[in-house]
């Protein structure tokens, strides 16, 4: 019995070590592929040119070519649905498309949220940017709310909003990095302007994530130095997509390698092999997640403020002349 009581009492201490110290519960993988072929469409069209066709004449192509090439997942650019709402017609068809082509998708666009009607301009803190996680089954697995909202775009340092921009400045951000487990492996999603707060990486790849996409719909290009670094800092795989009014969708496998990318800002079809067996022993082994120092990390949650180094230097104003 004092053996016993012995056994609990070091039970007892260990599990509440476990959480004091956040140990973070990553389970095992229940569902893995030693290889994953991912598919990026950059393409665009837009709500004048959906009056005139359905939504699935734009994407059917893409999504039987990437099917006919044996791909595990096709990621679409930001933005390609539209307005909707879950359900409706809209996710109806693509979650068709998935499971009648038996092959994961991710696309999004601006889901109206709860009981909150389609409206034009919008409704603030009624709708989201959001993209969704559909599995081969053509069900809706998973979803990221976009969390940082791109906005300023009159201003040369895209900030502030300007006083009455309708922008993002009236969607509901998310608040939590989803990563959802496919049929060969586990997944986030992170969109555009997410993309240049490193967190949107890096937390997503703590909590289990192998795969990271990140979708974007903007002109110019998707910057290969991020997705390069965010490969080699998360110990992660890198898929970024965009609208074919820019470039720069990519493939990138971890340590840093782009395996395809489109460097022009025309409608590309991508598709590369990315080996998630060799990035698992990475993941078991990586120096970084064994060697971080989370208590020494407390001060990146603080509303720090460090403009105010610059009493002498102005704020950006709307009135002000170029």
């Amino acid at each position: 019995m004092l053996i016993l009581f012995l056994m609990l009492i070091v039970f007892v201490c260990a599990a509440t070590f476990a959480v004091e110290s956040g140990a973070p519960p990553v389970a095992p993988l229940t569902m893995q592929k030693d290889t994953a072929r991912i598919a990026v469409a950059q393409i665009m069209f837009d709500e004048e040119w959906l009056k005139e066709n359905q939504l699935l004449t734009a994407y059917r192509p893409h999504v039987e070519r990437a099917a006919a090439e044996g791909a595990d997942l096709i990621v679409f650019p930001e933005y390609l649905l539209g307005n909707f709402k879950i359900p409706d017609a809209k996710t109806d068809a693509v979650c068709a498309l998935a499971r009648d082509n038996n092959i994961n998708l991710i696309a999004g666009g601006w889901e109206f949220l709860e009981d909150h009607p389609i409206t034009a301009p919008p409704v603030e803190n009624t709708f989201a940017n959001s993209t969704l996680i559909i599995n081969r089954h053509g069900e809706i697995v998973g979803k990221h709310h976009k969390m940082h909202a791109a906005l300023g775009a009159e201003s040369p340092y895209f900030w502030p909003p300007k006083p009455g921009e309708i922008s993002e400045v009236l969607m509901r951000p998310g608040d939590t990095f989803p990563v959802v487990a496919l049929d060969f492996g586990r997944i986030s999603v992170l969109t555009c302007y997410d993309g240049y707060f490193f967190s949107s990486f890096e937390m997503p790849s703590l909590k289990g994530a192998e795969v990271l996409v990140w979708v974007n719909g903007r002109a110019g290009a998707v910057e290969e130095h991020l997705v390069r670094t965010a490969s080699f800092m998360t110990c992660t795989h890198v898929v970024a997509s965009n609208m074919a009014v820019g470039q720069g969708s990519m493939i990138c496998a971890y340590p840093g390698t782009v395996q395809a990318i489109a460097n022009a800002p025309e409608p590309t079809f991508i598709i590369a092999d990315l080996s998630l067996a060799d990035l698992r022993v990475q993941r078991k082994n990586n120096r970084m997640f064994h060697q971080r120092r989370p208590e020494m990390y407390g001060d990146i949650a603080r509303a720090w403020e460090p403009w105010n180094a610059y009493p002498g230097i102005s704020f950006f104003t709307y009135d002000q002349k170029e």
